[in-house]
């Protein structure tokens, strides 16, 4: 096997616990209750164990493997179809991605885990003891293709354990928005910075920037190395380019590697707004 994929949506049983079938406001909020009650929240907790034990067995058998090449995880939120009012959930635990990471001889990682935060194993307090970026950057050496997109990351991502000047990295992708992570969130969101080195998202963006100049500088033959971050109010997807020093302007539903429109540098009043509204923190 040389490619594995997975898409994880979350909890999706939710046929699993009787609710109200009227359509009416008051009988939604106590559905939602339902859910967000003692049983509700021990079912979709036996899931989230259940599911964490089957990819940690899965993680195991592929780290074994000499064939594997591209690994592609994406996790989206958990939605009730019906449920608006449901609180986002956490559903993947970081001891089980972290096995996923000791794959040998992978040259292709790809990450789109912006549905869920990483639970840390309850021996870390606040996650302390593992740093899922310096993990990813442990990889940096063998990989030829990065793309990521979490709710937390930091610049530490983009540092190889050892300095080189003879990656065989050419392509990084890091997208910091979650504004179209799910069809029921309509505020513009951002990644966090992870608790190993809290930042306010400016200071994020323009640490992840300047550590991925860093890095091209030892690629030994770089075709694209972006950050995408979104603009406000309107919401449109941008991305610095990293080895032209550009921002371009990408069209909705636009691959995140698309050639986009190059825009004009001058983005102090927009950053001024991304300060602004980033403070609301993570939903």
């Amino acid at each position: 096997m040389e490619i594995l994929d997975l898409d994880l949506k979350g909890f999706e049983d939710w046929d699993s616990l009787p609710l109200s079938l009227q359509n009416s406001q008051a009988e939604n909020i106590s559905n939602v209750s339902t859910w967000n009650g003692a049983h509700g929240r021990a079912v979709r907790a036996t899931w989230t164990t259940e599911l964490n034990t089957d990819l940690l067995h899965l993680a195991t058998i592929i780290k074994q493997s000499r064939k594997l090449r591209i690994l592609r995880i994406q996790a989206t939120s958990e939605l009730h179809p019906l449920l608006r009012l449901l609180e986002r959930r956490d559903y993947l635990l970081s001891s089980t991605m972290r096995t996923f990471l000791s794959a040998s001889n992978l040259t292709s990682l790809e990450l789109d885990l912006c549905g869920t935060q990483l639970i840390p194993h309850q021996s870390q307090e606040h996650g302390e003891g593992f740093h899922f970026c310096t993990s990813i950057a442990a990889l940096l050496d063998t990989l030829r293709y990065l793309r990521l997109r979490m709710r937390s990351i930091c610049a530490d991502v983009l540092k190889p354990r050892q300095h080189s000047t003879n990656l065989r990295l050419n392509e990084v992708l890091i997208n910091l928005s979650l504004s179209n992570e799910s069809p029921l969130i309509t505020s513009a969101v951002h990644a966090t910075c992870c608790s190993f080195s809290p930042r306010e998202f400016l200071q994020l963006k323009a640490d992840m920037e300047k550590q991925a100049q860093v890095l091209v500088a030892q690629m030994a033959a770089p075709k694209i190395v972006r950050i995408l971050t979104h603009a406000l109010p309107s919401i449109e997807m941008r991305a610095f380019d990293v080895l032209t020093g550009r921002n371009v302007a990408l069209s909705e539903g636009a691959e995140w590697d698309d050639d986009g429109e190059a825009i004009e540098d001058d983005l102090s009043d927009e950053e001024s707004e991304i300060s602004d509204l980033s403070s609301d923190g993570d939903g």
